[in-house]
Parts: structure tokens; C-alpha cells; sequence
């Protein structure tokens, strides 16, 4: 609207412009004919006046004075030199008038001479013209009369009034004229262009034109199936990209999108997670505003359009390190898209696999070693020795109890969900903890050991005895094997909000906190040599958390160093009977 109001402003101006000139082109071709007229009547009356007087100076004199009282013209008389003779306006004038215009033309031989100018006696504008008297052909006198041309341009004015008037109407026609024919010529352009932006700023919506004419309906019409073309084509396109965006949003490989000019185009949610960015700002943006891994960066800034394909794994630095396997390459229009797989989970496994294999390779070398060792000092000789073969028999048994024990563990933590479809039974709790803690009465009073229970008995849930007993069987023998010479073991249990909680608590050795997030890992001792002397294998929390695990349930620690350790056991018993009794 704004664009088509200064269009005709322009044209406004412009026929503005040439209206005044012309009007005053036509002003000055009246004014010329208006002192055309003017200068033939003042002729006119110098020959009357000359006829009248037949030339004789004392009577064009009396001519003159009587002419001028009632009038605003000016007589003067000069010679046929310019020198005045008379002058009805100043009668002691005597100038030479030889370089007045009209004069000079008289003297170049013409009849009759003219002049516009102002007067230098009057201070006014006047008309002069100037008329010879010869005898015998001969110049004798000049006769000149003047006359101001407001006198006569005031009876003129009325008459340039209505040229004026009619000249405005006729202006007027023709500007109508002109903006009507402009009007007809942008009307398809008035009615297009509404549609048009509408189809840009919503093209999924169809616009119609209405309008019905007959030298634009082909026109319109043509404009309306663009329209519904178009709508159709956003609308498919728009359900391409949810499509595509709703993939993208499921896959579980990170993705975005960075086009020429370094903006990002596309962050799909896995990448997000992976990066760790919680909040994404609108697309899109330059990617160093979302994107500030400096590894990623650096490799993002490596790629070049003459290695199409650029392959790389990098560490993402943020709450949780992440390892990812980035691959870019190029996209259309000079873009560039990237792929990262998270490799954080697969290298952690081929570290603890790595990890484990070390592990029970050096914890299946010891004993066996040991066995060798010992029975090879009996075959050569020892046995002879009683007390040697006594002392030599016990250490070979401990140590194959030993391997039995670290052999079994493997084997349970070799067992999960998936390979093992374990039984749901009823278990009371009371008699379960009871029973595990008889096994250790007897190392209890070596160590002068005091087991103290607490919870209700009976107390039967419902669930899997084969995971369950490992998990107390280790925790309670952590606690005997690391718990201080006469100090107290406390377990208890009960049932809150919907679940088993069970807390085994002891009075011994502790561990640090730095240790406390590892003790779960499979081989790991927060003292080995201690471990290993009381038989330790470093799986018993291994098998423990696992278990709760696929027991749906979880399992933390609060120790402190020389003060004591205490384990919180909480599984889920809602999908199983419950009896309890106080």
C-alpha cells in the first residue's frame, strides 16, 4: 500500500510540474500578445496624433497635453537625433534618448520602434514605442508614447482569470484521465499481489481470487491453481519434514547440520543428549553458539569440501565424558551433515572386559600356583614331614576352597535375566536371615562377633531365592570378614512404601569415599593384600549389584573410615504377597 501510494505521488508531482510550466509558458505567450495589442493601439494613436497635427510641433504639443491629462501615458517629442523636444511629463527635459531601444531602431531606418523596460523618471514598467516623422523621406522628428503596463494588464487580468480557470478544469480532466488509465493498468497487480503474499507467508493455506473480469479471468485463473498447486506441495513437503524430523528424533544416532555460512540447521534430541545440552535456541544459529566441544569444533573446522567423507572419534567433555564416533560429510547445497554413534558404553564394556579377563587371570594364577607349588615341595620330600604335610594339606585345601569359591562367583556373574529364567517363590525374610547368619556363628566367635536383628517375623514376600540368598550371603559375609574384634553386626529389615528395605551394618574397617562409587566393580578391593588374606575375591558386591539389578532394585553404601559401613538394600515386592507380623 505504501509503495503504491509513493507510485502515485510521483505522478502527481510529475503532472504537477508540468502543468505549472505549461501554465506559465501560457501566461508569458499571453502576456507577449497582450503587449503586442497594446504596442498596435499605442502605433495607432501616434498616427492619429500625427495626422491631426500635420506634423506642426506647437499643435502635436497641445495634442499631446491634452492627451496625457486623462491618461497614465507619457508623450515625447524628440528630434532626429534622440534629443528631446517635449516631454509631457517633465517640460525641462532635454535629453539625448538616442540609446533607448526603441529610439535606436528609428535611427536604424525602421518606421516604428518598441521597448518594455522600466523607467529610470517613473520607477515603473512602461511600454514605449516610437514612431519617425519624415518629410521628402528624411527623418525629422521621433514621436514616442509610453504607457504603463499595469494599466493595461488590469483590464487583461480577468480574461488570463478565466484562461486560468479553464486551463485548471482542463488539468483536471486529464489528470483523471491519466491516474483512471494508471488505475486500470495495476488493478490485475492490486489483485494479485495480495495473493501472492499470502501464498508466501502462508503457503499452506490456498488463496483465491474472486474477481471476475474479462480481460484478466485467464489471468486469475491461472493465479488460483498456482495457489492450490503450491498449498499442495507445502503441505506434502510439510509432511515429509515432520516425517523425517520424527525419525530423526527416534534414531539413536546424533545428527546435525551445518550449512555454508556455519549455521546449524538441525540438532537431532540424541545429539542434544549427547553434547549435554539441555536448552536448544531457536534454528538457525551460528553452531559455535550450541556446539562448544573444542574437540568437535576443531574437527568440524578439519572438514573440507576436497575430503568428502571425514571419519574421527572424539571425547565429549561435559557431566558425563561421552566417546563418539563422528563421521561428516557433505549434503546438498554446500552443507554439511554429521553422524555421531555414542562409543562411551562399548569401550567401558571393553575395558571391564578387558578388566575381567586381567583380573580372574591373575586370581585363577594364584591359587593354582600355590597348589602347585606346595604339592611339588611334597612330592620332593616334604611329605615325610608330618607336621610339614599337616601344615602344607591345610594351605593346599584353603586354597582350593578358594578357587571353588572364585570359580562359582564367575559362574553367577556369568547368570543374568535373559540366559536364566529364575522362579518366584514365597520367602520369608526372618528365617532367611537367620539362617545365613548360622553359617558364620562360628567365625562370629572367633572374632567375638555379636549379630544383632530387627524386623518383624514372619515376614514373606514374593520373589527370586536364587538372586536374593547371594546378595545377603555376600553382604553379611563382608560384614564378618572386614568388621573390628568385638564389634556388633546389625541387620534389620522391614517394609516401606512398597518395598524390601534392608540395611546391613557394621563396626569395621569403613571405606573411603573415594572408593566407595568403584567397590562395585568386579575385582575391585579397597585393601587387596588384606582381601586376599581372608579369602576375598573381589566379586561378592559385584554379584550384588548385578542382582538387585535384575532384581529391579538398587543398593547403596554410607562408610566412614575406621567408624563403620553400612549397606541399603531396596527391592520391589509389589508384584508378589506380603505377610507380615510384629
Amino acid at each position: 500500500m505504501m509503495k503504491k501510494r509513493f507510485s502515485y505521488g510521483i505522478w502527481a508531482t510529475i503532472l504537477l510540474v508540468i502543468f505549472v510550466l505549461c501554465w506559465q509558458l501560457l501566461s508569458s505567450f499571453y502576456r507577449q500578445q497582450v503587449i503586442a495589442q497594446q504596442a498596435d493601439f499605442l502605433e495607432e494613436k501616434a498616427s492619429i496624433f500625427l495626422n491631426l497635427s500635420q506634423t506642426q510641433t506647437d499643435t502635436l504639443q497641445q495634442f499631446a497635453d491634452a492627451y496625457v491629462q486623462d491618461s497614465n501615458s507619457r508623450m515625447t517629442l524628440m528630434d532626429a537625433q534622440g534629443v528631446i523636444i517635449y516631454d509631457t511629463y517633465d517640460h525641462t527635459l532635454h535629453e539625448n534618448r538616442s540609446d533607448r531601444p526603441e529610439v535606436k531602431a528609428i535611427l536604424r531606418g525602421s518606421t516604428v520602434g518598441q521597448s518594455l523596460r522600466e523607467s529610470d523618471t517613473l520607477h515603473e514598467e512602461l511600454l514605449y514605442v516610437a514612431v519617425a516623422i519624415k518629410e521628402d523621406g528624411a527623418l525629422t522628428q521621433i514621436l514616442r508614447i509610453a504607457e504603463p503596463t499595469a494599466a493595461f494588464f488590469a483590464k487583461s487580468q480577468s480574461i488570463e482569470q478565466s484562461i486560468l480557470l479553464v486551463y485548471v478544469l482542463f488539468c483536471m480532466f486529464v489528470s483523471m484521465l491519466i491516474f483512471h488509465t494508471l488505475r486500470q493498468r495495476n488493478r490485475p497487480v492490486q489483485t494479485i499481489l495480495p495473493v501472492l503474499k499470502k501464498m508466501i507467508s502462508s503457503p499452506d493455506q490456498q488463496a483465491i481470487i474472486m474477481q471476475e473480469t474479462p480481460e484478466h479471468d485467464e489471468l486469475y485463473q491461472m493465479i488460483n491453481q498456482l495457489s492450490e498447486q503450491m498449498s499442495q506441495t507445502y503441505r506434502a513437503y510439510a509432511a515429509s519434514e515432520a516425517q523425517l524430523y520424527d525419525l530423526l528424533g527416534e534414531l539413536m544416532i546424533g545428527v546435525f547440520i551445518i550449512d555454508a555460512e556455519d549455521r546449524l540447521l538441525l540438532l537431532n534430541p540424541t545429539m542434544q543428549d549427547q553434547l549435554g545440552i539441555n536448552t536448544l535456541p531457536p534454528l538457525p544459529v551460528p553452531f559455535t553458539e550450541v556446539i562448544h566441544d573444542t574437540q568437535l569444533i576443531q574437527l568440524i573446522y578439519q572438514f573440507t569440501e576436497h575430503a568428502p567423507i571425514l571419519h574421527a572419534e572424539t571425547t565429549i567433555s561435559h557431566d558425563r565424558p561421552r566417546v563418539l564416533d563422528v563421521t561428516l560429510r557433505s549434503f546438498q547445497e554446500n552443507q554439511l551433515i554429521g553422524l555421531a554413534y555414542d562409543l562411551t558404553r562399548i569401550r567401558q564394556l571393553e575395558k571391564m572386559q578387558k578388566d575381567f579377563v586381567g583380573n580372574v587371570s591373575h586370581e585363577l594364577k594364584t591359587p593354582v600356583t600355590s597348589l602347585i607349588g606346595f604339592t611339588e615341595t611334597l612330592l620332593d620330600g616334604a611329605k615325610e614331614d608330618p607336621e610339614t604335610l599337616q601344615s602344607f594339606l591345610e594351605i593346599i585345601q584353603k586354597d582350593a576352597h578358594r578357587l571353588k569359591n572364585l570359580i562359582q562367583e564367575i559362574i553367577q556373574l556369568s547368570k543374568n535375566s535373559d540366559s536364566f529364567a529364575y522362579e518366584e517363590q514365597s520367602i520369608d525374610i526372618a528365617e532367611l536371615v537367620a539362617s545365613i547368619c548360622q553359617r558364620y556363628y562360628s567365625l562370629a566367635e572367633q572374632k567375638q562377633l555379636v549379630f544383632a536383628i530387627h524386623g518383624p517375623a514372619p515376614l514373606i514376600i514374593t520373589s527370586k531365592l536364587e538372586l536374593l540368598q547371594p546378595i545377603l550371603k555376600n553382604l553379611i559375609e563382608n560384614a564378618v570378614t572386614y568388621a573390628k574384634q568385638g564389634g556388633t553386626i546389625t541387620l534389620s529389615y522391614d517394609i516401606a512404601e512398597g518395598q524390601l528395605v534392608l540395611q546391613v551394618a557394621d563396626q569395621g574397617i569403613g571405606i573411603a569415599e573415594e572408593d566407595q562409587e568403584r567397590i562395585f566393580e568386579r575385582f575391585y578391593r579397597v585393601d587387596k593384600a588384606r582381601a586376599r588374606n581372608s579369602g576375598g575375591t573381589g566379586l561378592g558386591l559385584a554379584i550384588v549389584k548385578d542382582y538387585t539389578t535384575i532384581l529391579g532394585g538398587s543398593i547403596a553404601v554410607d562408610s566412614f573410615p575406621n567408624i563403620g559401613t553400612t549397606f541399603t538394600l531396596s527391592l520391589p515386592i509389589a508384584n508378589g504377597k506380603t505377610t507380615k507380623q510384629t
